[in-house]
């Protein structure tokens, strides 16, 4: 039975398991399309966004400081720079091109340089990120939720009633160009939404649970999963467990709720490659 100082965390909960049950089908695209470090380098731009925020409102921009809630100037921020800036990346898709890891691993080095430097003289915006980095789950608001519930049921059924077109335009556009589907037009949809989904939850979550939630239950799921439909539903399955573990972690010891959800996963992958080695479990396919 719960106690009642429990209900103060409820927000908290579901917010987390919502993100655990429904980002990994986002996640999922960046693992099979071989994209994991965009999924690094999104929230982290995101991040910039909302640092470019807090600093309009310390040098008196008009439009920023019309912003009066801090869960605000986060979302607007964060789909400011997150958005735009995974169209920019995604846009060498169109034709059939890759951006490289290294320059993915330059555009997260300067969002993050770039964040820190905007925070330099901003005590407020730097407190603010300091604990939207560590997951600010906790401080989580009923719009907010509601918010971050809607963007995830919306994409969750956007990427998953359309799952067979996206993951063969992503991962070889050239047959599906070839079966007729418009590989240009489908790569911007899945990015716009992808996008969204991701700028909404680093502004309510954080980018370290925003990243860990998009690699860390694909990759699990991919130890067992014999199919790309058993990927999904494990990938599913192992981001609820993750995030109702990683809660009543932190709760019951007192951590931070963003990095006890994190290392919780991180303790579930290794656990489950460790598993790989036991007969009869090992995955027939590799996702």
């Amino acid at each position: 039975m719960l106690m009642p100082e429990e209900f103060l965390f409820a927000k908290a909960l579901w917010a987390a398991v919502m993100i655990g049950a429904l980002l990994p089908i986002v996640g999922r695209h960046l693992v099979l399309g071989r994209a994991v470090l965009l999924g690094l380098a999104i929230p982290q731009i995101a991040m910039a966004g909302i640092a470019f925020v807090f600093l309009g409102t310390a040098l008196h921009w008009q439009w920023a400081e019309s912003i009066h809630e801090e869960s605000g100037k986060a979302l607007v921020g964060s789909l400011l720079f997150g958005l735009p800036g995974l169209l920019l990346i995604a846009a060498p898709w169109k034709r059939r091109a890759r951006i490289s890891e290294a320059w993915l691993a330059v555009v997260y080095l300067a969002s993050v340089s770039a964040t820190n430097l905007m925070l330099a003289t901003d005590a407020v915006g730097e407190t603010y990120l300091g604990d939207l980095f560590h997951g600010r789950l906790l401080f989580i608001g009923e719009p907010e939720l509601k918010l971050l519930g809607v963007m995830l049921v919306a994409g969750f059924l956007f990427l998953f009633i359309l799952r067979r077109r996206l993951l063969l335009t992503l991962t070889d556009p050239d047959y599906a160009a070839v079966a007729g589907l418009a590989v240009a037009g489908w790569t911007v949809a899945a990015t716009v939404v992808n996008g969204m989904v991701i700028g909404i939850t680093v502004a309510t979550a954080g980018p370290l649970v925003a990243f860990g939630f998009l690699v860390l239950p694909v990759l699990t799921a991919g130890s067992f999963a014999s199919s790309l439909r058993g990927n999904l539903w494990l990938s599913m399955v192992s981001g609820l467990v993750i995030s109702i573990t990683g809660f009543w972690l932190s709760y019951h010891y007192d951590y931070p709720l963003g990095d006890s959800v994190v290392a919780t996963g991180c303790v579930v992958l290794i656990i489950s490659r460790m598993l790989r080695l036991v007969p009869g479990c090992k995955a027939r396919q590799e996702t």
